[in-house]
């Protein structure tokens, strides 16, 4: 079975420079941590503890970064940061009513310098993603998940 989905992609242009904008998003969000996980034994409860003892009230984690600094395009040197974003509770929430949510987790942000040495963060809209499940608790989900990223985005800008 095939289905066409919309897909709301967003790009944005910050002001702050990729080192600075980068190291205010990975301070904001906290770190999950594969022996954190073990440490605690996956558990859920445990799971939603340690994140928030490490994030900055977004309730969103960093499950992995990938970084592809300086790479060069025609002798000019650029910076590119791939992050895998989410919240392990809403996500296993999510999971319980559709298991095919986990397509779509973890969120996927990338950061990059464009030649000219302007910052920019793209992203899908998580209640665009998610919204193909036409499910009112997975989209209210959606929407939590979506509104953290906004807002972690925003307060990593705004500290330039």
């Amino acid at each position: 079975m095939k289905k066409i989905i919309v897909v709301e992609h967003v790009s944005v242009e910050v002001e702050s420079s990729f080192g600075r904008f980068t190291f205010h998003l990975e301070k904001a969000l906290g770190i999950l941590a594969p022996t954190a996980l073990k440490a605690l034994g996956a558990v859920p409860a445990s799971m939603a503890r340690h994140l928030n003892s490490t994030n900055d009230k977004n309730e969103l984690v960093l499950f992995n970064i990938f970084s592809h600094e300086d790479l060069s395009h025609k002798g000019k040197s650029r910076k590119i940061k791939h992050y895998d974003i989410g919240n392990p509770g809403i996500m296993l929430r999510m999971m319980a009513q559709h298991a095919a949510v986990g397509l779509y987790f973890p969120i996927q942000l990338l950061v990059y310098e464009k030649l000219d040495g302007k910052v920019v963060v793209e992203y899908d809209l998580p209640s665009s993603l998610f919204g193909r499940f036409d499910n009112a608790e997975i989209s209210s989900d959606a929407m939590i998940l979506e509104n953290n990223l906004i807002n972690a985005i925003r307060v990593s800008d705004k500290k330039n």
